[in-house]
């Protein structure tokens, strides 16, 4: 006998903290039906196909999102595109072909600003009511609000970025922003000053880096490698002193770490902002600078590890 399912669906854009909200009712939900716990969630923004002009650049990957679901222990996530075929359905088409017909569903779980099928005719009263023909039932969760910064969204964790404040886009997300990429090889010049980087490329070039890049800055993080936690200062920008008109890069010195990791994939957590960046007139005021931003990591970052809960 085919399992049933209770399914939340929306973009989860981020997995922020309002969308965990939805999950743990998902999940608690799910177990009290003896169903699986489903998302049913889109490769990419609707946007891209419905306004491609306005569609903002993702926090996460298809991929990071899709893993990231699953780690808060999802059973299955379903990521369909968004395209012509799919923008077209009926909300009763929809729902007869995606979620009963496909998944056998008996419960969903969706955002009070939700909208579905063609034209965004489907709102979560006509999905209630298709709910009552179909037989399935239908949730709507409230939005969740920050005590002090208010809506929790996509938008204002983008926003935080953009200005370089990963604090903030870490409380509202609820763990650290965080970029992964192939480590690759750079011009050597970390390497020269006696701060050799992990290379993560230009961001925006051929060489991809999955997560939305933070604004131009020096960050203290985390990054895994080879599966162990390891403090980083962090560069991301275009090198102004030596390559003003460079391509921006995400660069990551690995503190007390050796090894050739050319090749690897690592991920990077941005937890602190440590200063902008800035073109100087001479190394031994780069190197001062640079040896204090990696005490000043090495601080922030350590206390951050031993305070974990």
């Amino acid at each position: 006998m085919t399992r049933s399912s209770v399914i939340a669906i929306g973009k989860f854009e981020g997995v922020h903290r309002g969308h965990q909200h939805i999950l743990a009712r998902l999940i608690e939900e799910a177990a009290a039906r003896d169903a699986e716990a489903v998302v049913f969630t889109f490769t990419q923004n609707p946007l891209s196909y419905l306004n491609p002009a306005k569609c903002p650049k993702p926090l996460m990957s298809p991929e990071q999102r899709a893993q990231t679901l699953l780690d808060v222990g999802i059973d299955r996530v379903i990521m369909v595109d968004f395209d012509e075929p799919f923008a077209t359905l009926s909300p009763e088409a929809f729902v007869k072909q995606e979620l009963v017909g496909a998944n056998h569903v008996t419960h969903v779980i969706v955002g009070d600003d939700f909208r579905f099928g063609s034209k965004a005719a489907g709102t979560p009263e006509v999905l209630a009511e298709l709910g009552k023909e179909l037989g399935f039932s239908v949730e709507v969760i409230d939005e969740v609000a920050d005590a002090e910064f208010g809506r929790i969204s996509s938008s204002r964790i983008r926003q935080a970025l953009d200005e370089g404040d990963v604090e903030l886009a870490a409380r509202l997300l609820g763990a650290p922003h965080q970029v992964r990429g192939l480590v690759v090889h750079g011009d050597a010049r970390g390497r020269e000053l006696g701060f050799p980087t992990a290379n993560l490329g230009p961001f925006d070039g051929a060489t991809q880096v999955d997560g939305y890049v933070p604004a131009d800055g020096v960050y203290g993080g985390i990054a895994m490698v080879q599966g162990e936690p390891v403090i980083a200062a962090i560069s991301v920008g275009n090198n102004p002193t030596f390559t003003p008109e460079g391509q921006s890069r995400v660069e990551a010195y690995l503190l007390d770490f050796e090894g050739d990791i050319y090749g690897e994939e690592i991920t990077i957590d941005f937890t602190h902002r440590i200063r902008d960046m800035v073109a100087f007139t001479g190394l031994e005021a780069l190197i001062e600078t640079m040896n204090n931003d990696v005490a000043r990591v090495r601080d922030l970052v350590q206390f951050e590890l031993e305070h974990e809960d």
